[in-house]
């Protein structure tokens, strides 16, 4: 019994990542990260210039925010817009992780409610 739960432990450790995003770390396992194929997410390995063997660790110079959707997206198949970013940077962000927003099922994040009525000055 032990045994079995040292193995689990020591998988789980193996199998789990550490992405540190805009200076925010995310942690998160690898068969997340391969649920959606053809990413760079999905594409991490130990040689690329990102990896940080100390810290054991992958470091993007990317907006935080906005990967916390991203890595949310992998997790539970919606991809959900904030709205406190413009348009484009969204699309630059989902873009640079190798995502396709035609095929993401992308939702806001906030309710739209009274948003007809929204005026900018």
């Amino acid at each position: 019994m032990f045994t079995q739960t040292y193995n689990r432990v020591v998988d789980n450790q193996e199998n789990r990542v550490i992405l540190n995003v805009g200076g925010i770390r995310f942690e998160t396992y690898r068969t997340t990260l391969r649920k959606i194929p053809a990413t760079r997410l999905s594409r991490l390995t130990e040689s690329l210039a990102n990896y940080d063997p100390v810290l054991n660790e992958y470091f993007f110079d990317r907006h935080p925010g906005v990967f916390a959707q991203i890595l949310n997206y992998y997790r539970t198949g919606k991809l959900h817009y904030p709205t406190n970013v413009c348009g484009p940077l969204f699309e630059e962000e989902l873009e640079f992780w190798g995502l396709d927003a035609n095929q993401a099922n992308i939702t806001l994040k906030s309710d739209l409610k009274g948003l007809e009525n929204l005026r900018f000055a």
